[in-house]
C-alpha cells in the first residue's frame, strides 16, 4: 500500500516517506547496520570512524528512498516518471542497435536501480536479468510489474535465454555485483579488496558478439529527479576474465565514490574469500 501511495504522491513527499522508512530500519535492523559499517571499513579504511557512522545512516535513508522510488517504478504513470528524469549517454544505446548487434548493458546496484530500469525501459527497447524474491507474493508483484516495461524477463540462472536475446540483437540489462560464491567467479580488486566477481558478463559478451554498455542510476539532489546514464565500454571482452572482472568493479567504484551512500552497502559484498582468507562478516 505505501508503495503503491508512492506512485501518486508528489515526489519530494515520495521522498521524505523513503527517508522516514530508512531512519525506522536504521533503528530496527542492527544486524544490517553492521554489515553496511563493515564493507565500509574494507572500501574505506581511510575514513574516519565518524565519517563510515555517518555514512550508514545515511545508506539506510537512501536505501528507504529505493524502497520507495520502486512503487513510483511499479506504478506511476509513464507522464509523470518522465517528468522529472532524463536519460544521458543514450546515442550510444541507439548507435550499438543500429550495428544490428545485440546490447549487453552492465549495471550497478545503486538505490535508485529499480527506477533507474523504469526510466531506461520507457525509452529504449531492453530485457532485464533478474534474481526471484524468496517471498513468492512479492516475487510475483515485482515480475508483474516489471513485465509492464522491460520487453522481457530473463532468470539469472537462464543463460541461453540470455544467449539467444543477444544474439537476435536485442538489449539486455544485466547487474552482476553481487556475491554468488566462487564457482562462476573469479577474484578481482573492489576498492582494493579481493572480491568474488561473476565471469558470466565477459563471456556472454564473448560468445555473442553483444555491443557492451555500462549504465547507472542518480539520484539527484531536493527531489530535482533522476538522471540515466549509459556510457561505452571499449574493449570488452578482453580475453582475460579477471581483466574484465577489474574494470567492471573500478567502473563501479568511479560511480560509488561520487555518492557512497547510494551503493547497496547492504548485501555481504566480500563474504566469499580468496582460499586461506577469513569471512569479514563473522
Amino acid at each position: 500500500m505505501v508503495l503503491w501511495a508512492a506512485a501518486r504522491l508528489p515526489l519530494a513527499w515520495s521522498q521524505r516517506i523513503g527517508r522516514s522508512l530508512g531512519i525506522l530500519a536504521y533503528y530496527l535492523l542492527p544486524s544490517r547496520r553492521s554489515i553496511v559499517l563493515r564493507n565500509l571499513e574494507l572500501c574505506f579504511p581511510e575514513w574516519t570512524a565518524l565519517k563510515r557512522a555517518e555514512i550508514v545512516r545515511a545508506n539506510f535513508i537512501s536505501t528507504g528512498m529505493g524502497l520507495v522510488e520502486g512503487g513510483i517504478a511499479w506504478w506511476g504513470s509513464a507522464e509523470r516518471v518522465r517528468s522529472f528524469t532524463q536519460i544521458q549517454g543514450v546515442e550510444y544505446f541507439h548507435s550499438a542497435l543500429q550495428q544490428g548487434r545485440g546490447v549487453l548493458v552492465l549495471g550497478a546496484h545503486l538505490t535508485s536501480m529499480e527506477l533507474g530500469g523504469r526510466i531506461a525501459a520507457m525509452t529504449l527497447p531492453a530485457s532485464a536479468v533478474f534474481k526471484a524474491a524468496k517471498d513468492i507474493q512479492f516475487n510475483a508483484v515485482m515480475l508483474e510489474r516489471r513485465g509492464v516495461y522491460f520487453k522481457s524477463l530473463i532468470a539469472n540462472d537462464n543463460l541461453r535465454g540470455m544467449l539467444e536475446l543477444l544474439k537476435s540483437g536485442s538489449a539486455c540489462w544485466y547487474g552482476v555485483d553481487q556475491d554468488f560464491g566462487a564457482e562462476q567467479s573469479v577474484f578481482a580488486p573492489f576498492f582494493n579488496v579481493q572480491t568474488a566477481t561473476l565471469t558470466l558478463a565477459s563471456k556472454i559478451a564473448q560468445r555473442t558478439g553483444a555491443v557492451v554498455l555500462f549504465s547507472y542510476s542518480e539520484r539527484l539532489p531536493c527531489a530535482k529527479g533522476y538522471v540515466m546514464h549509459f556510457c561505452p565500454v571499449k574493449d570488452f571482452p578482453s580475453g582475460d576474465l579477471v581483466k574484465d572482472a577489474t574494470r567492471y568493479n573500478s567502473m563501479i567504484e568511479e560511480v560509488v565514490h561520487k555518492s557512497p551512500a547510494d551503493y547497496f552497502w547492504l548485501h555481504r559484498r566480500f563474504k566469499t574469500r580468496p582460499q586461506g582468507d577469513t569471512n569479514p562478516y563473522d
